[in-house]
């Protein structure tokens, strides 16, 4: 199985967040995709490959070319060691007369957790890069791929950034696909992917179907509840399955079960699985009390679905446990003979 990944992402490394009024330290750290590459690596039926650089059509098919153009003046402009915090988060369309991209990135902020280094832009076209990658992968053919990058993505929406997420990796690839076929996206990230949600809201060729955490306890706390199913043409197009806190795979399954139920009546050619692996018991962000072994399963049931599947790597911060995760989905998606 192909496995898409790019090296460039290890330069960047942002300190801190700003996260419900404080300072934190940043836990999507370089660390992340280097115990998930190290595993890779020693696996003799996955084959390693550097991506080609992203379109800027494939950016914009699901981002605003405002927001690509300005994240790319303002990291050309910031000093080697600042971060830059946006100070104005406000979707104000007079943000966007100013000439300075400080205040412009104002209007594309979604919080303040996510700070932007002079290496930020770089990283999230490289992770863009690599879901693209693994797109074209399944529309030459490949029945399964892996996009292993990093900053995640599903917080990322058409003109917002924030969670982490700079762009949307797994809309990326799925816009790519859905020029081909109708596709599904199933999210099983701890966090709703507000940012995936808002760049197909209204399209019926794209189905999104997320299991997270419920927004009343989780981030990004602004979407995921169950009322939210589509707009317009995309009406019953989105599916969301919002969990409490505690959830552990004995309640899990049921609501995977219900979502791959609904991708079945949806009949799609292609999946997308936003992987994030923050649901797991030790996850220090996350809440619920998945095992690594759980991933088996999940993948199992996944497979059954019969679809060419690109997985795309989202959240996940306890470093031990992110390898053996991702072992056990691809054994249970049985993808590693």
């Amino acid at each position: 199985m192909q496995v898409f990944y790019n090296a460039g992402e290890q330069a960047y490394a942002p300190e801190r967040s700003f996260f419900t009024g404080r300072f934190t330290p940043y836990p999507e750290v370089p660390g992340r995709t280097q115990a998930l590459l190290a595993w890779v690596q020693a696996q003799p039926t996955l084959t390693l490959e550097t991506p080609p650089p992203v379109t800027r059509e494939a950016l914009t098919a699901v981002h605003d070319p405002g927001y690509v153009d300005t994240m790319a003046e303002l990291c050309a402009k910031l000093q080697p060691e600042e971060a830059f915090f946006p100070f104005n988060m406000q979707h104000a369309p007079l943000l966007l007369r100013s000439p300075y991209p400080r205040i412009r990135m104002g209007y594309y902020a979604l919080d303040g957790s996510t700070p932007l280094v002079p290496a930020s832009h770089a990283t999230a076209l490289s992770a863009a890069a690599t879901a693209q990658a693994g797109a074209q992968a399944l529309l030459d053919g490949a029945r399964h791929a892996y996009c292993l990058m990093r900053p995640p993505g599903h917080h990322a929406g058409r003109d917002t950034f924030g969670g982490y997420c700079l762009f949307n990796n797994a809309a990326v690839a799925a816009g790519l696909l859905a020029g081909q076929g109708k596709v599904a996206i199933l999210d099983v990230d701890y966090h709703h992917g507000n940012g995936t949600q808002d760049i197909f809201f209204d399209r019926d060729d794209v189905l999104y179907v997320s299991l997270h955490c419920r927004p009343e306890e989780a981030y990004p706390y602004i979407a995921g509840s169950a009322e939210e199913t589509g707009h317009g043409r995309g009406a019953g197009c989105n599916l969301n399955l919002p969990l409490p806190g505690g959830t552990d795979w004995a309640a899990y399954r049921p609501a995977l079960e219900q979502g791959l139920a609904a991708i079945r009546r949806f009949a799609p050619d292609m999946l997308v699985l936003s992987a994030g692996f923050d649901t797991l018991a030790d996850d220090p962000i996350g809440t619920f009390a998945l095992l690594p072994g759980d991933m088996a399963p999940l993948g199992r049931l996944v497979g059954e679905l019969g679809c060419p599947t690109l997985i795309v790597q989202e959240g996940g911060y306890h470093i031990p446990s992110l390898a053996p995760a991702l072992q056990s989905l691809l054994e249970g998606l049985d993808m590693l003979g």
